[in-house]
């Protein structure tokens, strides 16, 4: 449930970042090695909201096709959004 959805739908970031954005994307085949490639110490969901936009946007910079973590957020967002809307028709 989500291309007509009003309501702010949860998505894991496995899905959001799946292995082909992250491989057209990124230097990396998942997220979790894109955040080990960063050396971001993240156990846990606070350590991630914790950790400073700055050190990300650096990161994204530096590894991927994008300018900043926003940017790569909305492009999975709208990729994800689409290929749900594709798998409904």
């Amino acid at each position: 449930m989500l291309p007509n959805s009003t309501t702010p739908q949860l998505v894991d970031f496995a899905d959001l970042f799946d292995t082909s954005f992250m491989r057209r994307y990124t230097r990396y085949r998942s997220f979790e090695k894109f955040l080990v490639g960063g050396r971001f110490d993240i156990k846990s969901q606070k350590d991630f909201e914790d950790l400073p936009e700055e050190l990300m946007d650096a990161h994204v910079k530096k590894t991927t096709k994008f300018s900043s973590w926003q940017e790569m957020i909305d492009c999975a967002t709208d990729k994800y959004i689409l290929h749900k809307q594709a798998a409904l028709r």
